[in-house]
């Protein structure tokens, strides 16, 4: 397991702090650069990820990360992930300027109900009442909020269904594979397999850049003031923390805490979003967004609680 960050101590607060810290700047930050740099969600998905790969490289080098040697059957089996996570990327990136950060919210608690409902059907997966129950207040919730979504924009809908659509397939494409590899037979750890697939996401979006004809992006960055070249800085910085705060809340503190906290997260991201670009959401919206929020928390923790 990873001692990089690790020496800053094994306190929680502190890694729930970080963990909090990142997820804040990975949703509000890349919200702020879309909107402040342009159609450039390529570019940018290149900046992070390679920023992800070159600290996963040296700390590989170093020996700080544990990997077990990577075979061709690896690069295989995982650039399905890959593509599945560039598109989750490119998708989240291009809505994110034209909907709150609520919206996001709610698409992927939806995207929870839906994966339950596949798990159900098609895995065998079994659910108590209760979590039946908090799938359907999920949904319910989910139902206000868009029907009263006085911010509502197809355009920007449409970019999260596609989201929505990659975050499903990557889900369980994961299940199958990922797990089996880290888990079951052991033949990656974690860090290994996001290593690859990091690695594998780079030419993807660099094709997607040229297609998208984002040669014009460092002319565009110039003139930017300091305050956007600084959270294009830390959206780079926060996709690495987001990697490493995770697994280090999950192996210092209980599952049911982590998933508190990342409801808190979101919380905070929603408040932070409204403030800082006027988003305006009706009562009834808030109301929905409450419900839906409540909801998937519920499920998380019921989820827990069966294990």
């Amino acid at each position: 397991s990873g001692r990089g960050l690790g020496h800053l101590g094994e306190s929680p607060p502190f890694w729930l702090f970080m963990l909090f810290l990142a997820s804040v700047t990975m949703t509000v930050g890349n919200k702020y650069v879309m909107k402040a740099w342009g159609d450039f969600a390529n570019t940018l998905t290149l900046l992070q990820n390679g920023t992800a790969v070159l600290y996963l490289a040296v700390n590989r080098h170093l020996g700080m990360l544990e990997m077990k040697p990577i075979t061709g059957q690896q690069w295989r089996v995982f650039a399905a992930t890959a593509f599945f996570l560039t598109m989750q990327i490119f998708t989240s990136l291009k809505a994110l300027p034209y909907v709150a950060i609520a919206t996001v919210v709610v698409f992927r608690n939806t995207c929870t109900v839906i994966i339950a409902i596949i798990d159900y059907c098609f895995f065998g997966n079994k659910f108590n009442k209760l979590q039946m129950a908090s799938l359907a207040v999920t949904t319910i919730g989910m139902l206000i909020y868009a029907g009263q979504d006085i911010n509502f924009d197809l355009v920007g809908y449409l970019w999260l269904v596609g989201n929505s659509v990659a975050t499903i397939a990557n889900t369980f494409w994961n299940k199958v594979f990922i797990t089996k590899y880290t888990k079951e037979l052991k033949i990656q750890t974690s860090y290994g397999v996001s290593f690859i697939q990091q690695i594998e996401t780079l030419p993807i979006v660099f094709v997607l850049a040229a297609a998208n004809n984002e040669g014009g992006a460092y002319i565009a960055y110039k003139p930017l003031d300091m305050a956007a070249k600084l959270t294009i800085l830390a959206t780079c910085a926060g996709g690495v923390l987001i990697g490493i705060a995770y697994p280090k809340c999950f192996s210092l503190l209980s599952g049911t805490s982590v998933v508190v906290a990342s409801t808190a997260n979101k919380a905070v991201s929603i408040l932070l979003g409204m403030y800082l670009f006027g988003t305006r959401l009706s009562s009834i919206q808030v109301v929905g967004l409450s419900i839906c929020v409540g909801g998937s928390l519920w499920y998380a923790l019921e989820g827990k609680r069966k294990k």
